[in-house]
């Protein structure tokens, strides 16, 4: 990177620590990058974050007024800024494996534990620049791919390469307002995209086996609710997606899958079988297998339930494996 381009890379930084502060502020200074705004809580970042167009974050989880992560979520879920595919370093103190996993999940570029060296800031800016990994869509998580390389071969999920205004400027292409505007409304054309197809699979592949276990009439247990809160969200966020879109019969698919589920969740364990609901759970199946097909046109019904069945078959594999001790828990 040439140290004269990086004055042109506008950088916000946070930390509820004046002494953190002025470290990063040195560091970074001293390496070029003198367009950087600074914050000390979580108000401050949103109101910076509006006007100030950065092409970098660099905050820790740790400052007042607020959730961090639920706020990177927001930001990667296009609820915060204009650009949801901002460079998101967090920095932290704790390196507890559940603070690690739950700050991972909300979708940031990276996540440096404190204390920091003012090499070990300057290599993470530099990775995030140029090497920054492509960004993964599913029903619950849009950020950079994080799954280890056999997780990857397994799995037909496509990657995104997100637009990247800083990698643009140290590298001198350019990258101005206008450019940006039109990359990310392109970008978000296809994550709406992929974001569809990703809930229509995670409905399909919970029904797929929660029907099953209401139809044996096995009292739903704590994992089960689980799974239909998942099923009730994917399909709210589906619905929600196409508000406004000439998609209006799959909002009603979704509205009927819907009352069902609702139904289902709010009874939780104390569920009480009758012959009223078989119907139910076979129709919330049916309109399950309906959407993941409309959403996937071009696909073969049969090898989209082979999908389905393959990608239970690896999460209960899993799960097994969780609870016998073989792998942490999730």
């Amino acid at each position: 990177m040439q140290i004269g381009r990086r004055q042109e890379v506008r950088i916000l930084y946070g930390d509820p620590a004046h002494g953190s502060r002025a470290l990063y502020r040195q560091a970074m200074i001293g390496a070029g990058f003198n367009n950087l705004r600074e914050f000390d809580t979580l108000e401050g970042f949103i109101d910076l974050v509006a006007v100030a167009q950065p092409d970098l974050i660099l905050m820790d989880i740790g400052l007042p007024g607020g959730d961090v992560a639920q706020l990177v979520s927001g930001l990667r879920h296009g609820r915060l800024g204009i650009n949801p595919y901002l460079p998101v370093i967090l920095t932290t103190w704790e390196a507890e494996r559940s603070v690690v996993r739950r700050l991972a999940d909300s979708g940031p570029d990276d996540l440096l534990v404190k204390p920091l060296s003012t090499k070990s800031l300057l290599d993470r800016l530099e990775a995030v620049a140029m090497n920054r990994k492509p960004f993964v869509v599913t029903s619950d998580y849009i950020g950079p791919d994080r799954r280890r390389v056999e997780a990857r071969r397994e799995s037909n999920v496509p990657l995104f390469d997100v637009p990247n205004p800083m990698r643009a400027k140290l590298t001198g292409e350019g990258f101005d307002a206008r450019m940006l505007q039109q990359a990310v409304m392109a970008m978000n054309e296809q994550v709406n995209r992929q974001r569809l197809q990703a809930s229509a699979f995670r409905i399909a592949f919970v029904a797929a086996q929660i029907v099953p276990l209401y139809k044996a009439q096995t009292m739903p247990d704590a994992h089960t609710l689980t799974m239909l809160r998942d099923l009730i969200a994917s399909t709210e966020d589906i619905r929600q997606r196409i508000v406004d879109t000439d998609l209006a019969h799959v909002g009603q698919l979704c509205e009927r899958l819907l009352i069902p589920a609702r139904q289902m969740y709010e009874r939780g364990e104390d569920f009480v079988f009758t012959q009223d609901w078989q119907k139910s759970f076979d129709l919330l199946k049916t309109l399950g297998d309906a959407v993941l097909a409309f959403f996937n046109p071009d696909r073969d019904t049969a090898a989209l339930a082979g999908e389905v069945a393959l990608a239970i078959d690896r999460f209960q594999a899993r799960r097994a494996a969780q609870e016998a001790g073989q792998l942490p828990q999730a």
